[in-house]
């Protein structure tokens, strides 16, 4: 009896499989030929690609879409506050987040950030539109996944092992063995694990299919990047504007950090001041102190030069007025 069931089984597993490959073969062979009608569309840009796809696919076409955004904003904070209504309009939500820098750095006041978002699907369209017009866009790249033959195959497998539970169940409850019903429990549990594996890939799939992923770069800028394509002058013009904000962000932060320094330089000074004044007034002293030895000493010189100026004047007169009464007596 045990055998026969295992027969029937594995024909019925046989017919299940063939019976869903013949269903998905004729499927993709639709889905092919109605991409190719919608393949001029596609390429018009990247949001129409995502609208006409979804339009091309049927309704057993399982696709994973993923959107990165490259967008730049003059203000942060404001674009964050869009990102969240943004996001609950669309009934979506953040998987993560990240932002880096604030508007305290010391040169660059520019801040980043990066989210992963999921948004659904029949939303992403408009979800996607909705941020380009509150910033400026540096790259957009799409990318579609199809995992209709993995879901298919998943599910295919799921049906095959619930019937085959079903019918252990049936033969389970006219087992007469304790054998037979051992080891009929045995091959259920395994069952039951193996389904528990199916569907939690297939509800990964569903979850993947309807939520979209966004994958959005955010850069806070005070002017937007110029494209390739303008011209001479814009580009000119805005790069003479880079480098006016970039001098006044540097000086900006110089006279910054000059008043957060002030309790340390403003002592300090003052203590160089003071030395400066006490070493002037010092140098005084010891200039006048030598200007005071040097006069007298010049004052000593002139009384020794008028000294002897007087001893020899003197001395002259004596030899003239001895010379006088001897010229007389003779």
């Amino acid at each position: 009896m045990q055998q026969s069931s295992v027969d029937e089984d594995s024909s019925y597993r046989a017919k299940s499989s063939a019976s869903a490959q013949k269903s998905y073969a004729a499927d993709i062979a639709a889905e092919t030929n109605a991409a190719a009608e919608a393949g001029n569309a596609r390429e018009s840009s990247s949001s129409d690609s995502l609208a006409a796809l979804a339009q091309s696919a049927k309704e057993g076409q399982k696709l994973i879409t993923t959107e990165s955004l490259d967008l730049e904003t003059r203000d942060l904070d404001s674009f964050l506050k869009e990102l969240n209504a943004a996001t609950a309009d669309a009934g979506g939500y953040f998987e993560n987040s990240s932002i880096n820098g604030s508007s305290y750095d010391s040169i660059d006041t520019a801040r980043s950030a990066n989210f992963t978002a999921r948004i659904p699907e029949d939303k992403l369209s408009a979800y996607v539109e909705r941020l380009k017009k509150n910033s400026n866009v540096l790259s957009e790249n799409s990318y579609v996944q199809d995992v209709t033959l993995d879901y298919t195959d998943t599910e295919s497998r799921k049906h095959a092992l619930t019937a085959e539970r079903d019918r252990l169940y049936e033969l389970l409850a006219q087992a007469n063995s304790t054998d037979a019903i051992i080891s009929i429990q045995q091959r259920i549990g395994e069952i039951d694990s193996q389904l528990d594996s199916y569907e939690s890939q297939l509800r990964h799939y569903d979850n993947a299919v309807s939520y979209a992923t966004v994958n959005l770069s955010l850069s806070e800028v005070r002017e937007y990047r110029v494209a390739e394509t303008d011209s001479f002058l814009s580009r000119v013009k805005t790069g003479f504007k880079n480098s006016l904000y970039f001098g006044f962000s540097v000086c900006t932060t110089l006279l910054v950090l000059l008043l957060g320094l002030s309790p340390i330089w403003i002592p300090v000074l003052i203590l160089i001041l003071v030395l400066l004044h006490f070493r002037k007034k010092h140098r005084a002293k010891a200039e006048a102190a030598r200007q005071a030895a040097a006069d007298a000493r010049e004052a000593e010189r002139r009384a020794k030069r008028d000294a002897e100026a007087a001893k020899s004047t003197a001395a002259t007169e004596t030899a003239a007025s001895g010379d006088t009464p001897d010229a007389d007596a003779k």
